[in-house]
């Protein structure tokens, strides 16, 4: 800083008492003021901001209680300026440090700006004045005592201080001409560009910076002259586009009175609908495929027909008019009907409808009753198919013969009758007259739970976290990142506890809906929602369906009534049959379903028991039943012991008797028998694949480990779309293995386990890895046909388990794989309701969480989430409404090519616009430009030697997600038939407008299957030929039969070492020849190709063998004297004890 001038200038502050500062200069010569009351000031540019501050008016009230004190003590002050308050020799030392480093860093810096800018005006109204400064100064004795946020304070200000300079002009005159709203809206609803950069720096998800790295870039950026805010600065303009777009973040006090902060559901599905980039691929209504080509959630059985009527897409627009379910429709044809279900089908829209005949009809005196049958559903041979462009007149507009308007005639009613009871149904549709005119959108989310650790370890400090997405998306678009919404976290609540707010907001945005702005019609629109499905892990599934924890329990699965009266009778055979489905005569017989109404009923039969009987009858009927609700369960037990608890709960049981008990239990549309589905990452990577590689592999010795390691190293992941297969580690860390090393396995298993194995465990591992090429199936072609398939998958590995140990019954994990046909005609594919997506995103909240202090975690991590989750809004184009003009507009173009002009950007917001907006399929081939290798290059083959202008590449992508290079494997459509070739040369042509690219490829015979992999065999002919790429219909994964073979693992590979070749040798596979090979029938990759030109036939298990495998089971596992504690791969672990690798899963 500067010399101080001789100059003193006096400022009014808010309580009329005058406060000098001294004039002061800095190097470059901008003048500054510095208050003489504070004795840490540096000097400010803003007096006003500095006046604001809490430091400045704790001192003005000390300085005011010292005049108070010294009146009463009948002291006398002269009149006339006030003098500074003296200044002792500690003071003198802090203004001489705090000046140092003041002009050490800043100073030298500075850039003087102009005076008086609108920004000024703009600072005072900032919300986070309020928030900083908000001191009473009605009350001069106030006492701070919470430190942390003085402290926090001081920091901030501090901050402000060294920033006022470079991004506040002075509030005093003289000042130049103030600046141009130009630059204040170029940018908007930012500030300034710099704003925005801070905003992006700073960082979100994966990328947050903390406070000393942004403040230590900052200082960086000054000595390019690049000034960016401060910290307090971006903080302040984040609380401000929180304001700007009315989102809040929520406190809640539940039901055990634990604070839990979240984020408001249809704030975000708001800003979804309104955002350019999202609300453009969002299905509004179901589609109706007749079960071919299932790929998305809205393709679902649930969505399309299982809905209640209550619940389903209430009403379409067609030429400007609205139309309802229930209200009668006249047609263009003058047929009237009700229509019941909206769909989409072939890219229309389409009703199913109820043609009103006479029978439907009752004349009565002076009006008519229209009666409807009850419970229509949607395959009912009484609907009709009716294109929505054929709606002519709604139910206002209908007349009868006698010119009557038929609403007048019914008297503004219609019946749904089942025989025996009648339900009126009121005209107009309720829905009607919440929309006031307004089209409704309606779109179901898909809910996700999960806890996860908040630290880097992974250990402890558990945070209990819900996450959606839209269930309208399709899945290239809800599984990124970007798509992913946090609603809340806490490290102290349970999943039960946490859910009761968030249940009952999701049941007002189904009962009543919102309002929003839809982007893609340019208006707004009521909004409408409910839950598709509820994904988790086992345990969470249990507490959320108010199960008993599987692992160890006498009632183990959620969606059937398999159970057993004690835990010793596992062993026999009648529950080994209800575990597998089957009678004693080995023909299916599959458990009563369990029903969510009943399980209801149950819960409060429960706690009537407790209150009304005693706790010890409540307990054995809770074990009894196979219900357990946690809220309600820990409200009877420790209300025993705990007197207020007591009242509290009594409290409740009278004013509010849901709060006793899990809020699942009144979610509108949730049914959770059916709508919590098989989790095919927990029930099969983390379940059945996990318990047979650990046991399989960690028992093998030393020289067994290293073969194994050879086999996996020669493993040929061509055309399987892994990355890194790492044999070293998946081999030496198997127990500590997540779910996207169990795929690995599980492709590779069939050749580099099987020779390690005895023929029973071989029969498991191969039913197990063409069960799961179906699992992971993302397209299925035909429904009825896979789910057939799909059951046969599973019967056999199922037979093969209990066949060689009827101990697999501990294991419910396995039981649930009987239910995944259902999940999957339910709702879609496996992996539509797979966990993985959100299980990586657990890798986003502990960073979040890393950069909490730990005082209050739920709520950091929800501010954190809200910025994240706005800045992301903006920057996509989302909409903002104005409150002067009541209108809405969009940011300006500066903020939105930020980020639709950088896919650096793009990518950490977790948004990939190559998987939204994926090339046509007349944009490929598509040439890979990479120079050709000396030891590639080919020379040009005799056969094609006389075409011109053929230049080899390297490589060519087939399509979006396949690659073509030197030794793939492709099936090549012949017209008749398909065939099998190696590709050994890529060649473009460019002779014509595009290029044109060919294939010089090696033939390979099909031949019979091969016993020991039980896959199709290869051999490779002498043939060859030049094909064009539009002959390719896909690549598979081919690999050597070197059991055929009998190939032997040696140490010959040359190994690299820190990237530099070395003399070191590794282990490696030595083929004998390269003619043989098997086509890997267990590739989760293009899996229906594999299968096409496999064509494997499978028997299924007959009653028969059903019968001798159970006895053959439960003979092995009685013969067993004591119960090794890892034999077969069956622990004695439940579960919950399972937890900690579940929590992994497939997070990168």
């Amino acid at each position: 800083m500067g010399d101080r001038h001789a100059q003193i200038v006096r400022f009014p502050d808010n309580d009329a008492h005058g406060v000098d500062f001294d004039v002061i200069t800095d190097i470059n010569g901008a003048r500054l003021f510095r208050c003489t009351l504070c004795a840490r000031a540096t000097g400010t540019a803003n007096i006003v901001r500095h006046c604001a501050s809490v430091t400045h008016r704790l001192n003005l009230q000390d300085r005011e209680t010292r005049r108070a004190n010294d009146t009463i003590a009948g002291l006398r002050t002269d009149a006339g300026p006030e003098e500074p308050p003296a200044r002792d020799e500690e003071t003198d030392h802090a203004n001489s440090m705090w000046n140092q480093i003041d002009a050490d860093i800043d100073a030298q810096f500075r850039e003087a700006r102009p005076l008086g800018s609108l920004d000024d005006d703009l600072d005072l109204l900032d919300p986070i004045q309020l928030l900083l400064n908000g001191v009473d100064d009605t009350s001069s004795n106030r006492q701070i005592t919470d430190w942390t946020v003085l402290l926090e304070a001081e920091l901030d200000a501090l901050e402000e201080n060294a920033a006022q300079e470079e991004e506040h002009a002075s509030s005093l005159p003289p000042s130049p001409p103030a600046a141009s709203t130009a630059d204040h809206t170029e940018w908007y609803p930012f500030k300034s560009k710099m704003e925005l950069i801070g905003s992006l720096i700073m960082g979100h998800t994966h990328s947050m910076l903390s406070r000393s790295l942004y403040s230590k870039i900052r200082g960086i950026l000054k000595l390019c002259n690049i000034s960016l805010p401060a910290w307090a600065t971006i903080q302040a303009a984040r609380t401000r586009i929180r304001e700007l777009l009315k989102t809040k973040i929520q406190l809640n006090f539940l039901v055990f009175d634990n604070p839990c902060f979240s984020l408001s559901a249809r704030s975000l599905l708001s800003q979804d609908l309104s955002n350019p980039l999202v609300a453009k691929h969002i299905d509004f209504y179901p589609e109706m495929t007749n079960g071919l080509d299932i790929y998305k959630f809205s393709q679902s059985k649930k969505w399309l027909q299982d809905l209640l009527p209550a619940h389903r897409a209430p009403m379409c627009e067609v030429k400007g008019k609205h139309f309802y379910l229930f209200e009668p429709v006249q047609l263009l044809s003058a047929a009237v009907v009700i229509p019941l279900f909206f769909y989409q089908h072939d890219g229309q829209l389409f009703a199913k409808c109820l043609q009103i005949q006479r029978n439907h009809i009752c004349q009565m005196p002076n009006k008519i009753k229209i009666t409807i049958p009850a419970s229509l559903e949607f395959q009912d041979p009484q609907l009709s198919t009716i294109p929505v462009n054929q709606f002519d007149c709604d139910y206002s507009e209908i007349r009868m013969d006698d010119s009557r308007k038929l609403m007048d005639s019914c008297d503004g009613v219609i019946y749904e009758s089942s025989g025996s009871k009648e339900v009126v149904i009121p005209l107009p549709n309720p829905w009607r007259i919440k929309a006031n005119g307004k089209i409704i959108r309606h779109f179901p989310i898909t809910l996700y739970s999960d806890d996860t650790s908040g630290n880097t370890s992974k250990q402890f400090n558990k945070h209990i976290s819900f996450y959606f997405t839209l269930s309208g998306l399709p899945p290239n678009i809800s599984n990124q990142e970007y798509d992913c919404h946090f609603l809340a976290s806490s490290n102290i609540a349970s999943v039960l506890e946490q859910s009761k707010s968030i249940v009952e907001e999701l049941n007002l945005m189904t009962t009543r809906g919102f309002h929003a702005y839809d982007v893609t019609i340019s208006q707004e629109v009521l909004v409408t929602s409910l839950v598709l499905c509820f994904l988790a892990d086992s345990p969470m599934h249990a507490e959320v369906t108010n199960t008993p924890n599987p692992g160890g329990s006498l009632h183990p699965c959620r969606m059937c009534t398999l159970k057993v009266k004690k835990k010793k009778f596992k062993r026999s055979p009648t529950y080994v049959q209800r575990f597998l489905n089957r009678d004693s005569m080995g023909i299916e017989s599959r458990n009563p379903p369990r029903s969510w109404a009943e399980t209801k009923m149950k819960t409060y039969h429960l706690f009537d028991t407790a209150m009304g009987v005693n706790l010890t009858s409540f307990l054995k009927k809770k074990t009894a039943l196979g219900v357990a609700d946690a809220i309600n369960t820990r409200f009877i037990t420790e209300s025993r012991s705990d007197g207020s608890l007591k009242e509290k709960m009594e409290s409740l049981d009278l004013n509010s008797p849901a709060s006793l008990f899990n809020p699942f239990l009144n979610l509108e549309g949730f049914d959770g028998a059916q709508d919590c589905p098989v989790e095919i990452l927990h029930a099969v990577l983390l379940g059945i694949v996990k318990y047979l590689a650990r046991d399989d592999i960690s028992k093998l010795k030393a020289d067994q480990k290293l073969t194994l390691i050879g086999r996996l190293q020669s493993f040929s992941s061509v055309s399987l779309n892994i990355d890194s297969i790492k044999p070293q580690y998946l081999i030496q860390h198997i127990k500590s293995l997540v779910g996207r090393h169990f795929k690995i396995i599980l492709q590779a298993a069939p050749f580099i386990l099987l020779e390690f194995l005895t023929p029973e465990r071989k029969d498991v591992w191969l039913a197990l890895c063409n069960l799961c090429a179906f699992i992971f199936q993302t397209n299925i072609a035909n429904m009825e046909t896979y789910l057939e398939t799909l059951k046969l998958h599973i019967n056999r590995l199922l037979y093969y388990l209990i066949k060689s140990s009827a101990q697999w019954v501990n294991k419910p994990k396995l039981h649930i794989l009987l239910h995944l046909p259902e999940s999957i005609e339910r709702l879609g594919n496996a992996s539509l309701f797979s966990t993985e997506k959100f299980e990586s995103y657990n890798g986003v909240l502990r960073q979040s969480s890393i950069h909490s202090n730990r005082q209050a975690p739920g709520r950091d991590l929800a501010r954190s989430f809200d910025n994240y989750s706005n800045l992301k809004y903006l920057v996509s184009g989302g909409m903002l409404y104005e409150e002067n003009s009541k209108n809405w507009e969009n940011p300006t173009n500066e903020v939105t090519d930020i980020f639709t002009n950088n896919p650096d950007i793009q990518r950490s917001m977790g948004f990939n616009s190559a998987k939204v907006d994926p090339l046509p399929a007349v944009a490929f081939p598509q040439k890979l430009c990479l120079k050709v290798p000396k030891s590639e290059i080919a020379s040009l083959p005799e056969a094609i030697n006389q075409r011109d202008k053929l230049h080899q590449v390297l490589k060519i992508k087939l399509n979006a997600k396949e690659v073509l290079h030197k030794g793939v494997f492709v099936v090549i459509d012949r017209g008749d038939k398909n065939v099998v070739a190696a590709i050994d040369s890529i060649w473009e042509s460019k002779g014509s407008s595009k290029p044109l690219y060919y294939l010089w490829v090696t033939g390979y015979t099909l031949l019979g299957v091969d016993n020991y992999y039980e896959m199709r065999k290869l051999s490779r002919t002498s043939q060859q030929a030049l094909i064009p790429t539009r002959k390719v219909i896909g690549c598979i994964n081919v690999q050597h039969n070197c059991h055929a073979g009998n190939c032997q693992v040696t140490t010959s590979r040359p190994a690299r070492l820190e990237r530099l070749d070395k003399n070191v040798k590794t282990v490696q596979v030595e083929h004998t020849d390269n003619d043989h090979f098997v086509i890997n029938s267990a590739s989760l990759q293009n899996s229906d190709l594999h299968h096409a030109i496999s064509n494997l036939t499978f028997a299924p298990i007959t009653p028969e063998q059903w019968v001798d495998g159970m006895a053959t089971g439960c003979r092995v596992w009685s013969d067993m004297v004591e119960e090794p504690e890892d034999t077969d791969g069956l622990e004695g672990t439940s579960d919950s004890e399972d937890k900690n690798d579940e929590e992994d899963s497939c997070e990168e």
